[in-house]
């Protein structure tokens, strides 16, 4: 009997160990940690769906107190099924069970796009910021993505927590690496913040900076978090705190990311955090639709052209930059594509055709030359032949045939007629007599 006993518990142990339920968050996600759930039922089935329902229903006001920064008491009520709606998954931190209980503590995950309906602007339509994690620990360099660090580490488990800050975080790549760097973190240049935004599809940035005061090796870690944000790195707040050992420093780091989160949801509340305006490219086609020839005046309409751009680094594409904003003509850059490093593709929006533009381009020292992969802007070099200036009005009147002596006759029968008969106030004048002699 005893052997059986233990064959039923290795079975209901073998089908509880994967829940069917469980799923990862993500960055559309939200996630309630920490759900402490006790049912009993009448089987381990029964207890764990109970127990799922029960959490769901626990964790719904911890999210909208979260989100909207009110009282858990006062969240809307909602029945388990519009609850469960708009769960994305439950993830199981703890548990213990018998055959008619469930023990556990559990961590609800929320669609984000399925919780904007009832959460309102609250959260929903939050835009989505860049975040740089900067490290500091001790007189040691200032990192960002460039390697791992315990504190960036910290904010990828904070990443599906509940938050009224849609955090952007990149997946730290060598691309990533090249542009967000500590020294662009303090670096206002609009320009280029524009084109990283771009990459990321972020409408501002946040600098969240930590730095780590050893006391002496194994002894107490004191931290000083600071909450910054915009080009400018323009700060918000700051908060302090202590490990009595260095094993205690990644949950102080968690909590750090816990302060630092609630001073920027504060900004967001109280207007402290603006979202600057013109940070943010628009790719989409931006042609104008002016008046056309004969509605009293000429179009209006832009031109776009495409072109491969070779950016080394972030200083040369700023200088590239700068050139083309200078050249008359063009309206504006786009940067569909940054690669800092290799080659990059933009986008030219000018007033003028293609042939005004390459004209000058040329006068800048800047050469439209066609390429393998498309169009190169490159720097004109010794041997490229000068591009003529466009035509004008002038030269395409020459090529309709209108010429010089067809000017004079013009100007003839466009000349005002001599009045006939005399003069007022002349002398009167003889009539000729045809047949007199001469």
């Amino acid at each position: 009997m005893a052997r059986i006993t233990l064959w039923l518990c290795a079975a209901l142990i073998a089908t509880l160990a994967a829940p069917t339920a469980a799923a990862p968050g993500g960055p559309g996600a939200y996630k309630i940690t920490g759900v402490a759930v006790d049912v009993v039922a009448a089987n381990p089935t029964a207890a764990r769906a109970a127990a799922y329902a029960i959490a769901e229903r626990r964790a719904w006001p911890q999210l909208w107190a979260r989100i909207t920064g009110g009282n858990a008491a006062s969240a809307p009520r909602l029945g388990d099924g519009a609850i469960e709606a708009m769960v994305a998954g439950v993830e199981i931190e703890t548990e213990q069970f018998s055959l008619t209980r469930y023990i556990g503590r559990l961590s609800i995950v929320f669609d984000r796009n399925r919780t904007s309906g009832i959460l309102g602007g609250e959260g929903g339509d939050a835009p989505p910021l860049l975040l740089l994690p900067v490290f500091i620990d001790g007189a040691g360099v200032r990192t960002v993505y460039q390697a791992k660090t315990p504190w960036s580490a910290a904010w990828l488990r904070f990443r599906d927590a509940a938050s009224a800050v849609d955090y952007v975080i990149p997946a730290a790549n060598t691309g990533d690496n090249v542009v967000l760097t500590a020294f662009q973190a303090r670096r206002s240049d609009r320009g280029l913040w524009r084109t990283i935004l771009a990459r990321f599809n972020a409408a501002d940035v946040l600098t969240a900076e930590i730095r780590l005061v050893r006391a002496w090796p194994g002894g107490p870690v004191n931290a000083t978090a600071i909450a910054r944000h915009g080009p400018d790195a323009v700060e918000l707040g700051r908060v302090t705190l202590r490990a009595a050992t260095p094993a205690g420093v990644d949950a102080m780091l968690d909590e750090a990311v816990r302060a630092v989160d609630a001073i920027y949801v504060r900004s967001l509340a109280n207007g402290a955090l603006k979202i600057e305006k013109g940070l943010t490219i628009e790719l989409a086609p931006a042609l104008a639709d002016g008046p056309e020839i004969g509605n009293g005046g000429l179009s209006t309409a832009m031109s776009l052209t495409d072109a491969n751009v070779a950016t080394p680094d972030a200083k040369s594409w700023a200088t590239i930059e700068a050139d083309l904003l200078a050249t008359p003509g063009v309206v504006g850059v786009m940067i569909s594509r940054l690669a800092l490093g290799s080659v990059s593709h933009i986008v030219i929006r000018h007033s003028d055709g293609e042939a005004s533009l390459a004209y000058h381009l040329d006068r800048k020292g800047w050469r439209l030359a066609p390429d393998v992969a498309g169009v190169l802007l490159r720097r004109r070099i010794a041997g490229d032949p000068v591009v003529a200036p466009p035509p004008t009005a002038a030269d395409f009147a020459r090529a309709e045939g209108v010429g010089d002596a067809d000017a004079a006759v013009a100007s003839v029968k466009s000349a005002p007629r001599a009045p006939l008969g005399p003069k007022p106030g002349a002398a009167p004048v003889k009539p000729r007599d045809p047949l007199a002699p001469d």
